[in-house]
């Protein structure tokens, strides 16, 4: 994965919003199969700075592909771990991605992944409109957010549930990370060492994103213990006045019995994929 060094795009504190009124907004159709679109409001956190900005959850994403660039590689795992607005933990998945049959799954020597290993995971386009309904109403963080960023605007924007052009709000663990700590390179490793955050098996994807909502519950933390609201207050501005996303509330139901599972060392393998 590759390394950016410029500053944070999502810097500035939270800034009063138009609308505080503090009613609950219900983007979600209600009929069944219809297309949803905007921001689904995340669990407010009691007491949290910045109006209603303050409340509004993270979406902490990290993924496996077969190459470096979006527009010629493919996803093959994708991991999630959705918090509240304080960076504690409320939910989590993770899935393989089948590629097609066409296209290899690249450096294994990175992501320990096999052909063999994607047999019987979905599609990107089936599971796509869940992990959409997920992102709705958060601020996605990634650490390097412009590698996993670059890659789910194009896939996402190619199949329609992303509005052409629009830029999904974000917060990148990485280039955060010394505004908050001394750390001598901002790989998720050595970062995660420097904020005493463990961290599993590196390049899994939801072990990877489990290390990435770490450092962002370290950073939420020293930043609390400094007195400041969020440093990223435009990107949770941006996040709850999001309307770029599309989704069918029927697939995205449907997609959670679609999800596989990266196997664990050790497991057993499906004899069906033997």
């Amino acid at each position: 994965m590759p390394f950016y060094h410029r500053p944070p795009a999502d810097r500035g504190p939270l800034r009063p919003l138009p609308d505080q009124t503090g009613a609950p907004v219900s983007p979600l159709p209600s009929t069944p199969g219809a297309r949803a679109t905007g921001p689904v409001p995340a669990t407010a956190a009691a007491g949290a700075p910045g109006g209603e900005a303050g409340t509004v959850g993270y979406a902490v994403v990290d993924l496996e592909t077969t190459g470096l660039s979006p527009t010629t590689d493919a996803i093959i795992e994708i991991g999630l771990v959705l918090t509240d607005a304080q960076g504690r933990p409320e939910h989590h998945w993770s899935t393989l991605i089948d590629p097609g049959a066409d296209t290899a799954v690249g450096p294994t020597r990175i992501h320990g992944l096999v052909a063999e290993d994607l047999i019987g995971a979905p599609a990107l386009g089936q599971v796509a409109d869940l992990l959409v309904r997920e992102l709705a109403g958060r601020a996605v963080v990634a650490h390097n957010a412009r590698f996993d960023l670059g890659f789910l605007t194009q896939a996402l924007g190619g199949l329609g549930l992303l509005r052409r052009g629009a830029r999904v709000p974000r917060v990148c663990t990485m280039e955060w990370s010394r505004h908050f700590m001394d750390t001598p390179s901002r790989r998720l490793t050595a970062c995660c060492q420097a904020a005493g955050v463990a961290i599993d098996r590196h390049h899994s994807a939801l072990d990877d994103a489990m290390a990435a909502a770490g450092l962002l519950r370290h950073y939420l933390a020293v930043g609390a213990r400094r007195g400041e609201p969020p440093a990223w207050g435009r990107a949770l501005e941006d996040a709850r006045g999001f309307t770029g996303w599309t989704w069918d509330e029927d697939r995205a139901d449907q997609a959670r019995r679609l999800l596989v599972e990266r196997r664990r060392p050790g497991a057993l393998r499906d004899p069906q994929h033997s």
